[in-house]
C-alpha cells in the first residue's frame, strides 16, 4: 500500500501503515484514553497541536493540552561546519509506532537519517543520542540549505491493505449515467451493509467524476448534491470540475452530464471511518446519451423534458395545488439544477390545520384521448419514494381536478372516493400497482408487482423509465424496457373519453417516520394521441410560497378576500377571437367542521357576484357517501368570455375575490384564461410576480443519529417521549460501552450490524443524497442538568479520506470517577456540510420543528451504579 500523508503539525507528518486491526497497541491506547479504538491518527482532541498518533508515541494523554512535542530545529557548529540539529521527545518502549527523521536539500528528495521502530531508541546516521528524555538528531549531510521532518506510522492506526476494486456497471441516458456498485439487480438479496462496531467495515462508496481534461484533484464535493439540494453549489452543466459524492446506495445517478462528452469516473469503497478500503475502479464514458429522450420527444404529442434552468416548471403546461394538511413550507414543485423536477411533500402534524394525509398535485394542462381499439402511450421517468410514508399517483381523471379527493394510503380494494371513473398508477416503496375507480367511486386493483422481486429495486433519486400502453381493454406497463404489468380490464372496459392527467405525491404522517418532507424526482413526461384542446392557458395565482387557505363562514362572520395580481391584458390578440376566463379553487375543511353551502352563497369577483357551485360528484349512480369533508374538491366558475375590444371580468392589476359561504375552506385559488392557439397576449408567469421558494431555502437536517445499544441492552423504538415520564433504559458500572448508529437503520429481524440499503435516512429522502459524516461525539450530563453540565465522553473522526456515508461504532467510557445516579447520554454527528444530525428515535420528529431538528437534544436516560 502506498504511503498516505494526511495533515501535518509543525514538522510532524502522519503516515498510516497497514493495520493489525485492534489487537495492536495504538488501538488499545486509543480505546483506553479516548473511548474508541479508531481515533483518527491525525486528530488533535486537546488542541495542543500534537496529533493523536504522536501523543501515543510519546506516552501522553490526548485529552490534556500539554504543549509541543519537539523543540525548534536549529543549527550547530560541528567541526566548524553549520549543521542542522533537532530534538524530539524520546520514544516510549512497547508501542507499535515507526518514526523516521528525514532530511532534504530541496524539499523534494528526502533521505531517512534516523529511525525508531516499536518504541526502540533512534538509530542511523542522524541519531545523536538521548539527553534529558529527548532524542537528539544531527544532519549527517550538512549544507547551506537543509530541511528536516519526522513522519510516523503505526500498524494499528490506519486503514488496511486495499481490497479489490468495486465492480461497476454504467448505463447512459439523457444528461445522466446510472452506476451499479457491487450490485446484482437480478438478485438483490444480501446487499445490506454489515458494519461492525470497530467502524472499519465497508459502509459505502466515494464516487468521483470529471469531464475530460479536468483534474480530479480540483474536486467539488457534491455532498447533498449527490442528491438535488441547490444549496450544494448548483453545479453548472459542463463545468470543468471534478464532482464527488458519498453514498451507501448501490445504485446512483451522475447528473447533470453533457450528452456525448467524454467523462471519467472513479469509484472507491469507504468504511464507516471514511477510509478508502479498495483499489479504485475507473471508467471513461461518453457523458449522457440523449437518443431515448429525443425519440420520445419526436413521437409524443405532448412532451416535457424539464430542461429549463433551476426554478419553476413550464407554467403553460403545469398547475400546482396542495391540501390543507400539507406543511406550507413543504408543498413545492420545481426544477432543480440537474434538469429534472421535484414534487416536495411534508405532512403538517401541528399548526392550525393538521392532518394525517397530505397531498401535492400537478395537473397537466392538456387532456389525453382514450379511443376504441387504440392503445395510448404515456411515458415518464420516476424514482419511487423509498420511505414508507410516501406514495405517488398518476391519475387519469374524466373531469379536470387540481387535487384528487380519492386518497387512501394503502389503496385497498373497496375503498371509495371522488372523482369516480379514474384509472390510477400507484407506487410506494417496492410496490407498483394499477387501479380502476369505477363509476360508483369504488376502487379495485387491476394488477400489482413488487419491483424488488422483479430485479428493479427502488433507490432514492435514481429515476427509471416507465412506458404505459393504455386502452379501453387493458394496460401494459414497461419499466426500463421490461414488462411488469400486462392486464385486461375484463368485462368492464375503461370508458372512452378525454382524461385530465394529475400527478400526486402523498405523505402519510411523514413525521412518524422522522422525515418532515420527502422528494419525488421525475422527468421526461409525455403522451401521444390527438390534440383535444389546443388552447393556450395563462394562469394567475394569489401566491406561490406558503399557503393561501382562507375560512369562509357566516357563523364566524368570516368573508375572506383573496387578491390575485394580473398585470397582463387578457384580451385575445386577434379580432373576433374569444378567450374564456375561469376561476378555480379547492374546497376543503381545514378543521373538524362540516362543509355547508346554502342558496345565495356567492363570490364577489371585482365586485360582481357569482353563485358558488356545490361539490362536484360525478358518481353514477349518485353516491352521497363519496363526499368527504376532509378531502379536497375542485370548484370551477366560468367568469365569462373575453373578446378583443369587449369587456372583461378581469382587471389589469389586482383582482379581488371575496367569498360569502355558510361554512367552507378555500385554497389553491387561481385564474385561468384560455386562449385560441396563437392568439394569446403577452403573459407574466406567477414566478415573475411572487417569491418562488427553492430547495436550498428549506430547513436543513443532517444524518439520523441514535444510540443503538448500551452494554447488553438493545435500544428499540420505545425511547420515552418528551411528554412522558422518562425512564432508565440501562444501568451501567465501571467501563461502559455505547454503540451508535448514524445515517441508517438496522435491517428488520437482522443482527444489529446489518444496515439496510438503500439507507433509511430522512436526509437522503429529503435531498436525494447525503453529505457524509465527518465527526461523531458522545456526551453525558446529569439527569435534568443544563447544557453547562454536559461533558464530551468521546469524539470520533469519520472523514479520513472522505466523509463516511454511514457509521456504526462502539464507544467505551469510564464511569468509576462519576457519582452514582441518573444521567443523560446523547450522540451528535456533524456532516461534511456542517449540518448537525437529528435524533432518530421513534416519533422524535414530532418533538421538534423541522428548522430545529438538526442538532436537537434527545437524550437516553441511564443509571450509573458502581
Amino acid at each position: 500500500m502506498a504511503p498516505r500523508f494526511t495533515r501535518a503539525s509543525l514538522l510532524l507528518v502522519c503516515f498510516l501503515g497497514t493495520p493489525l486491526l485492534f489487537s495492536a497497541p495504538y488501538a488499545d491506547w486509543s480505546l483506553a484514553t479516548l473511548g474508541t479504538p479508531s481515533t483518527d491518527a491525525c486528530a488533535d482532541d486537546d488542541g495542543d497541536g500534537v496529533p493523536a498518533i504522536w501523543e501515543y508515541y510519546a506516552g501522553r494523554d490526548p485529552r490534556v493540552a500539554d504543549g509541543p512535542l519537539l523543540t525548534a530545529v536549529a543549527t550547530a557548529s560541528v567541526s566548524g561546519v553549520a549543521t542542522l540539529t533537532a530534538e524530539l521527545a524520546a520514544p516510549v518502549p512497547g508501542t507499535d509506532a515507526t518514526v523516521e527523521w528525514q532530511v532534504s536539500g530541496d524539499l523534494v528528495n528526502w533521505t531517512t537519517a534516523a529511525t525508531s521502530v516499536n518504541g526502540a531508541p533512534f538509530s542511523g546516521a542522524g541519531a545523536a543520542g538521548v539527553a534529558n528524555g529527548r532524542a537528539l538528531f544531527r544532519d549527517p549531510t550538512p549544507g547551506a540549505r537543509r530541511f528536516a521532518r519526522w513522519k510516523i506510522g503505526a500498524t494499528s492506526a490506519g486503514p488496511g491493505a486495499l481490497g479489490a476494486a468495486p465492480v461497476v456497471t454504467l448505463l447512459r441516458d439523457d444528461r445522466v449515467a446510472t452506476l451499479d456498485l457491487d450490485y446484482n439487480a437480478a438478485h438483490p438479496w444480501g446487499h445490506e451493509w454489515v458494519v461492525e462496531e470497530h467502524g472499519r467495515s465497508d459502509a459505502g462508496f466515494r464516487v468521483t467524476w470529471w469531464p475530460d481534461g479536468a483534474s480530479p484533484a480540483a474536486m467539488k464535493s457534491m455532498g447533498g448534491c449527490g442528491g438535488c439540494n441547490g444549496a450544494c453549489g448548483m453545479p453548472t452543466e459542463g463545468a470543468s470540475l471534478a464532482k464527488s459524492l458519498v453514498t451507501a446506495s448501490r445504485r446512483v445517478q451522475l447528473q447533470p452530464l453533457v450528452n456525448d462528452a467524454v467523462y471519467h469516473v472513479r469509484v472507491e469503497r469507504l468504511n464507516a471511518l471514511g477510509e478508502i478500503t479498495s483499489a479504485p475502479t475507473e471508467l471513461t464514458f461518453n457523458g449522457g446519451d440523449g437518443a431515448r429522450v429525443a425519440a420520445l420527444r419526436a413521437s409524443m404529442t405532448y412532451f416535457d423534458d424539464f430542461n429549463l434552468p433551476e426554478g419553476p416548471a413550464n407554467p403553460w403546461l403545469w398547475n400546482h395545488a396542495h391540501t390543507t394538511a400539507a406543511d406550507p413550507r413543504f408543498q413545492q414543485f420545481f426544477i432543480n439544477a440537474q434538469y429534472h423536477v421535484h414534487s416536495l411533500i411534508g405532512t403538517q402534524t401541528t399548526g392550525p390545520y393538521p392532518g394525517d394525509k397530505a397531498q401535492v398535485a400537478q395537473r397537466f394542462r392538456r387532456p389525453l384521448a382514450i379511443e376504441p381499439g387504440v392503445r395510448r402511450r404515456i411515458v415518464f421517468d420516476l424514482d419511487t419514494p423509498v420511505g414508507p410514508r410516501a406514495v405517488w399517483y398518476l391519475d387519469l381523471n374524466p373531469v379536470p381536478v387540481d387535487l384528487t379527493g380519492h386518497t387512501e394510503f394503502f389503496d385497498d380494494d373497496g375503498t371509495f372516493g371522488l372523482p369516480a371513473g379514474v384509472l390510477r398508477l400507484r407506487g410506494g416503496g417496492e410496490k407498483f400497482s394499477v387501479h380502476l375507480i369505477g363509476p360508483d367511486g369504488t376502487m379495485r386493483q387491476i394488477a400489482a408487482t413488487y419491483l424488488f422481486d422483479s430485479g428493479l429495486q427502488s433507490f432514492p433519486n435514481v429515476r427509471r423509465s416507465y412506458d404505459v400502453r393504455l386502452g379501453t381493454d387493458g394496460i401494459e406497463v414497461y419499466l426500463d424496457g421490461r414488462k411488469i404489468i400486462d392486464s385486461s380490464f375484463g368485462a368492464t372496459p375503461f370508458p372512452v373519453g378525454n382524461y385530465s392527467l394529475l400527478w400526486s405525491a402523498i405523505g402519510y404522517n411523514t413525521s412518524k417516520e422522522n422525515s418532515p418532507y420527502f422528494l419525488v424526482h421525475w422527468d421526461n413526461f409525455g403522451f401521444d394521441g390527438p390534440v383535444v384542446e389546443p388552447r393556450t392557458v395563462h394562469n394567475y395565482v394569489a401566491q406561490i410560497a406558503g399557503d393561501d387557505y382562507r375560512k369562509a363562514g357566516r357563523w364566524a362572520g368570516a368573508f375572506p378576500t383573496i387578491t390575485v395580481p394580473i398585470p397582463d391584458d387578457t384580451h385575445p390578440t386577434v379580432a373576433g377571437a374569444t378567450a374564456e376566463a375561469w376561476l378555480v379553487w379547492t374546497y376543503q375543511m381545514g378543521e373538524y367542521h362540516p362543509f355547508a353551502l346554502v342558496p345565495g352563497d356567492h363570490v364577489l369577483v371585482n365586485g360582481v357576484a357569482y353563485p358558488l357551485p356545490d361539490l362536484l360528484n360525478n358518481s353514477s349512480p349518485l353516491a352521497t357517501r363519496l363526499v368527504k369533508w376532509d378531502q379536497g374538491h375542485t370548484a370551477r366558475i366560468k367568469l365569462g368570455d373575453i373578446v378583443r375590444g369587449g369587456p372583461s371580468p378581469l382587471r389589469v392589476g389586482d383582482n379581488t375575490f371575496q367569498f360569502f359561504a355558510e361554512n367552507t375552506g378555500i385554497l389553491n385559488l387561481h385564474v385561468e384564461v384560455l386562449f385560441p392557439p396563437g392568439m394569446e397576449p403577452v403573459y407574466t408567469p406567477p414566478a415573475a410576480l411572487h417569491h418562488f421558494p427553492m430547495h436550498h431555502e428549506l430547513p436543513k437536517f443532517g444524518a439520523p443519529a441514535r444510540i443503538q445499544q448500551i452494554g447488553t441492552v438493545v435500544l428499540g423504538d420505545d425511547i420515552p417521549y418528551f411528554d412522558e415520564p422518562a425512564r432508565v433504559v440501562a444501568v451501567v458500572a465501571g467501563r461502559a460501552r455505547a454503540t451508535v448508529l448514524i445515517g441508517n437503520e438496522s435491517g428488520t429481524n437482522q443482527p444489529l450490524s446489518h444496515l439496510v440499503t438503500p439507507a433509511r435516512s430522512a436526509e437522503l429522502w429529503a435531498t436525494g443524497g447525503v453529505a457524509g459524516i465527518r465527526r461523531v461525539e458522545l456526551f453525558l450530563r446529569p439527569y435534568g442538568g443544563g447544557p453547562e453540565t454536559s461533558r464530551r465522553l468521546s469524539v470520533l473522526t469519520t472523514q479520513r479520506d472522505a466523509p463516511a456515508p454511514q457509521v456504526r461504532h462502539g464507544f467505551e467510557f469510564d464511569t468509576t470517577a462519576l457519582p452514582n445516579g441518573d444521567y443523560e447520554l446523547f450522540v451528535l454527528a456533524t456532516g461534511a456540510d456542517g449540518v448537525l444530525s437529528h435524533p432518530a428515535y421513534l416519533h422524535s420528529g414530532f418533538h421538534f420543528d423541522a428548522g430545529e431538528w438538526a442538532g436537537a437534544y434527545f437524550p437516553v436516560r441511564i443509571r450509573i451504579a458502581n
